[in-house]
């Protein structure tokens, strides 16, 4: 349990009794850097509260000479330092002087803070575990809520970036069943419960991430046998539902760059496999109104100019970008459907 003494809570109460954890500043520091953390981070407030959210990026690269991004997550914080090749590390000055800017202005300890370093290495490498804390606490997006984990992974267990694309599926989901492959935490599905969805398959092939999407499941009051979960290889998971003759309104792709397991017959590349993943996808599709979310975080993937000849493909990827990121190549997003 963090000590309250330390933080000045803005608390917002919903219907439920959700509260929201967005700080007050309580002082100032003079650095360019903190500076501009701290302007963006009162600016952001402002629509974190309409939209009750109190996780969201309130940096990213914006100042040349400082190669980082900045997440806040309910009174944490998460820097990413990116660096220029394997070797280089976290500069000690630049992490004593943050670490310090963050304490004075928003009144939080050094156990609130986080570091991680963004290498340039292989793909597959990138979801390694990096710790063993089991620290996780609780954010709020939409009054939508997830749990977090800052220092035992590269990632957090909720991806700020797709926000936008979160509260898309909300939106649409009202009387339809629902099929999030490549589900991590599921916070897609979460949103589809939220936004009324008659059901759910959500399929990963993690452990670790289908317990943390269950948590998440009942953190939000979801019916388990609704709303099901399901270990397992994605693509084997559609040969099957294909055989059971499973049908789906909405089917949310959001795969890894490459992915190899032993659960897996071979390799997937999202650049060269992603046409037959749709096209497989396809085969589950109730009618012609239902439809497929593919996204990527492949910088260099161009879809397949064939998917063209079945489907209407509509690029989205600029409109699904939240404020605070500066980096709109940060993910690709794409509506398809049945021509």
């Amino acid at each position: 349990m963090y000590d309250l003494v330390y933080k000045t809570y803005i608390t917002l109460i919903n219907l439920a009794g959700q509260k929201l954890k967005l700080l007050e500043i309580k002082g100032e520091y003079n650095h360019q850097l903190i500076n501009r953390i701290v302007k963006n981070y009162k600016h952001l407030r402002k629509s974190a509260k309409r939209c009750a959210t109190d996780c969201f990026r309130i940096y990213d690269k914006d100042i040349p000479e400082f190669a980082l991004s900045a997440d806040y997550y309910a009174g944490h914080f998460l820097f990413q330092y990116y660096s220029r090749n394997e070797d280089e590390e976290i500069p000690y000055e630049l992490k004593e002087e943050v670490e310090e800017g963050v304490k004075t202005v928003f009144g939080v300890h050094e156990t609130d803070i986080f570091w991680k370093i963004r290498k340039k290495r292989a793909l597959l490498e990138q979801y390694e575990k990096l710790g063993d804390e089991k620290e996780f606490f609780v954010c709020s997006e939409n009054w939508n809520r997830f749990r977090i984990n800052l220092s035992d992974y590269l990632d957090s267990g909720l991806f700020l970036d797709h926000r936008p694309l979160r509260e898309y599926v909300g939106s649409i989901s009202q009387g339809k069943m629902i099929l999030n492959l490549f589900s991590y935490t599921s916070s897609f599905t979460v949103y589809a419960a939220a936004g009324g969805s008659a059901g759910s398959v959500s399929v990963d092939m993690s452990n670790t991430y289908t317990a943390w999407a269950e948590k998440n499941f009942i953190l939000n009051g979801l019916d388990l046998k609704k709303h099901q979960l399901v270990r397992e290889d994605c693509l084997k998971y559609l040969n099957a539902a294909f055989e059971n003759r499973k049908k789906f309104d909405l089917i949310i792709i959001d795969p890894p760059t490459i992915s190899r397991s032993k659960r897996m017959d071979g390799m997937f590349d999202v650049n060269t496999d992603h046409p037959k993943l749709i096209y497989d996808c396809s085969k589950l599709m109730r009618s012609k109104e239902s439809q497929i979310i593919f996204s990527t975080n492949s910088r260099k993937f161009i879809i397949d100019e064939t998917l063209g000849e079945k489907f209407s493909i509509e690029d989205i990827s600029s409109r699904s970008i939240p404020e605070g990121f500066r980096d709109r190549k940060i993910h690709k997003v794409y509506l398809i459907k049945f021509k």
